[in-house]
């Protein structure tokens, strides 16, 4: 085969990391089954990401009556319950069969509704949304497939939309290697560890709001998600 289109091209450098590395496709085996599976896996919560809440309440993540939302590799809900809780119309979207199988079944209240999709690959249903959420997919792509993920995000996020992020921080969590390396070794080290500023680069077309690691809960009884190996970030989509 020639490399004619950006397509193939990325099609064939997805080739590098084959075996297992990149967690963000599809394959023989559902890697994310085995993870959701495991009950002392941090993701088998159904609490939602405490800077979430913090956003929420700084005032800088509206209410979301007569909104929609997208939650990006929302695994077993838990994000996309609480978003639908504050009103929008939330869709959570994953390429693991067995996440949104569970996620279907975990409804409680709040309605949302729960799709297996490729965001990267896929057309996401409906029209454009006034907020989309990540926590814990971005960090997973291989470096080639940013663009993917950019071209993706920039279809279906409204003018004036947010876009909140969850990763893994560079220094705690995930392989700080430059992409080159990445490249040559065909592996992606479990992840990649991103700055405020490696974020605020990679998403230049969207306004800053905030960024933040996520912070320790403040009683047992908080009903939050935390660990501190990740940190977030909010932007807004210029009008």
């Amino acid at each position: 085969m020639r490399v004619a289109t950006v397509e193939q091209l990325l099609d064939v450098l997805d080739g590098r990391f084959e075996g297992g590395s990149d967690l963000t496709r599809r394959g023989a085996v559902d890697p994310w089954q085995q993870i959701f599976t495991r009950t002392d896996h941090p993701l088998n919560s159904n609490l939602p990401d405490v800077n979430l809440l913090d956003w929420r309440a700084a005032g800088l993540l509206s209410g979301g009556e007569g909104l929609t939302a997208l939650d990006i590799g929302c695994g077993l809900g838990r994000n996309t319950r609480w978003l639908a809780g504050q009103g929008y119309r939330a869709t959570g979207v994953d390429l693991s069969a067995f996440a949104v199988r569970q996620a279907r079944q975990r409804i409680v209240e709040a309605e949302a509704t729960f799709l297996e999709g490729d965001f990267l690959r896929e057309s996401m249903p409906g029209s454009s949304f006034d907020a989309v959420y990540d926590s814990g997919c971005f960090h997973h792509l291989p470096p080639h497939r940013r663009l993917s993920y950019l071209n993706a995000l920039l279809a279906c996020l409204k003018p004036g939309g947010l876009f909140g992020i969850c990763t893994f921080a560079a220094g705690k969590m995930g392989s700080e290697v430059d992409d080159l390396t990445l490249f040559r070794q065909g592996k992606l080290e479990g992840g990649l560890g991103y700055s405020a500023d490696d974020l605020r680069e990679i998403f230049a077309d969207l306004e800053p709001l905030d960024s933040r690691p996520l912070r320790p809960l403040q009683s047992a009884d908080e009903p939050a998600f935390t660990v501190d190996f990740l940190s977030a970030a909010l932007f807004r989509r210029p009008l």
